[in-house]
């Protein structure tokens, strides 16, 4: 039938639902071929059940409610042509066969009474589907509220259940599952973001995330530890910034994960827990000053020791943590300052950011993993500036992803 009324094409359009005529005039080619009347009422149901696949599938009273009328008109369109088949046929069977055509073979009969008995077989599921356009076209009719108005009424968060069927039309909505499927979509997402954000500085592990997930006692709706695995990305210098992660561990000084520890008369810095590629571990942390004045106390000294020079654009500047303790935390040995020098075996390397603060935005350099850093491993990085030659030979500074 798609074949006749678009003759041309290799793709299937939904432009029948808009040809009447030639509609029409198939059904009528149909009649005229020598096929039974059971056969060609097979036609036009089936027909009638591929559009009302499509209002369906599409979820069309919701999505376009102009493109349903268009179906539902088809549909019309198509039982009056059923109706007209019937007809047809039964003019050749009843009174009307006996008057002018006495001698019809039997089989002819036979074929009418067949196509009798499935209309009144299709009669009860037939009065179903008349029900359920109907209540349709009564949704169709009258206004459809908006997403936002139902996110109004139903607010999404990371805790609670989806309104059930009884609630959504309690409160003048459909009663299909379209605002249903998206509101959980909506917790899905939010729920994702949530276990995120509690590994926004250290990469994390299916156990920690799944002991997440069950304090929060969600059941059903939400990521898999497998699936935050995958989905984790280091912080970005702008993400970091604002992290409140980082920003509790740059003001308070107490970056979990991390021990002081002797290594025969010199001090360093390991590793108590695992930390992924990525991860942030600490801040090297001192005092900000300008280049000229980090050159100063350099001058003085037969090694940098705690200084640490970096561009930040195009202005020199100098983290100094030889000053110990530092003004902030005077009774802190901050970790940073101790994580040793190594050119070959460094596993994190400093990654400037400006973190914004509550007193105001401080310069600050992270310490980032280059790779796994295994519990109990020696934190090292390359310090890339040697007394000999420090010429303001400053260390661009950039983060893994940029």
């Amino acid at each position: 039938m798609l074949r006749y009324i678009q003759p041309s094409g290799d793709e299937v359009t939904l432009d029948f639902l808009l040809k009447s005529t030639e509609t029409k005039d198939f059904l009528t080619q149909l009649r005229r071929a020598d096929m039974g009347p059971a056969t060609i009422l097979n036609y036009i149901k089936n027909m009638i059940r591929f559009v009302q696949y499509l209002k369906t599938h599409l979820n069309l009273v919701a999505a376009d409610a102009d493109f349903y009328r268009k179906c539902q008109a088809y549909i019309d369109l198509l039982t009056e042509e059923q109706k007209a088949s019937v007809a047809h046929y039964m003019a050749h069977s009843t009174a009307v066969a006996n008057k002018y055509y006495r001698m019809k073979p039997l089989e002819f009969v036979v074929a009418t009474a067949n196509l009798l008995n499935s209309l009144s077989r299709d009669s009860a599921e037939d009065g179903a589907r008349a029900e359920k356009r109907r209540r349709v076209e009564e949704e169709v009719s009258s206004p459809t509220p908006d997403l936002d108005v139902f996110l109004q009424a139903f607010p999404v968060g990371i805790t609670g259940q989806p309104p059930n069927k009884t609630q959504r039309a309690k409160a003048g909505f459909p009663t299909d599952r379209v605002f249903y499927d998206k509101w959980r979509a909506l917790q899905y997402s939010k729920r994702e973001q949530h276990l995120l954000s509690k590994f926004s500085r250290c990469a994390p592990t299916a156990a920690k995330v799944a002991k997440v997930i069950e304090a929060e006692g969600w059941t059903a709706n939400h990521p898999r530890p497998e699936d935050i695995i995958a989905k984790w990305r280091p912080l970005s210098r702008a993400q970091a910034q604002s992290d409140p992660a980082i920003i509790r561990g740059v003001t308070r000084q107490k970056w979990s994960g991390l021990a002081v520890k002797d290594f025969g008369g010199q001090k360093g810095v390991v590793a108590t827990k695992a930390f992924g590629k990525g991860s942030i571990l600490c801040d090297f942390h001192g005092k900000v000053i300008t280049g000229a004045e980090g050159r100063e106390m350099a001058e003085m000294q037969d090694e940098l020791g705690h200084l640490f020079f970096f561009k930040h654009g195009s202005e020199e500047v100098c983290i100094d943590a030889e000053t110990f303790p530092c003004e902030c935390h005077p009774s802190l040995e901050t970790k940073g300052r101790l994580i040793t020098h190594s050119k070959k075996n460094f596993n994190v390397q400093p990654r400037h950011c400006v973190v914004k603060l509550q007193e105001g935005d401080r310069d600050v350099l992270l310490f980032q993993a280059t790779k796994d850093i295994s519990k109990d491993e020696k934190i090292r990085f390359n310090h890339s500036i040697k007394k000999r030659s420090f010429r303001g030979e400053e260390e661009e500074l950039e983060w893994l992803d940029d």
